[in-house]
């Protein structure tokens, strides 16, 4: 979250794989790649996103390989010249890269 409360696009695209897949929560398409994850995400720090984990379930499967983890978290993002909070779920499936994580898949979407 940290990365993300910084709103600084390049490091956000960084924690992701070159062909990772995006489902954004304020966003209906599917981004595939880094450019289609940067497009989104040029867009989403415009709303100066910061926010924090309140739930999470992480599974390490494939000799730490490859981990999962589900929860959710609260965003406040900007709006109308003040702040609001936008509830959402997460999926991420993580892959080892090296000696760091990478994001190949990351799906997000508000709370009914």
């Amino acid at each position: 979250m940290k990365t993300i409360c910084s709103n600084n696009v390049e490091a956000i695209v960084s924690l992701y794989k070159e062909e990772a897949v995006l489902l954004g929560t304020l966003d209906g398409k599917l981004r595939k790649g880094s450019g289609e994850i940067k497009e989104y995400f040029d867009f989403f720090v415009k709303l100066q996103p910061c926010g924090k984990i309140t739930s999470i379930v992480e599974e390490d499967f494939g000799h730490r390989r490859i981990a999962v983890a589900n929860g959710t978290y609260d965003f406040e993002l900007a709006e109308n010249g003040g702040k609001v909070v936008a509830p959402a779920r997460f999926t991420f499936v993580l892959e080892r890269a090296g000696t760091k994580w990478k994001i190949h898949s990351h799906h997000s979407s508000k709370l009914p």
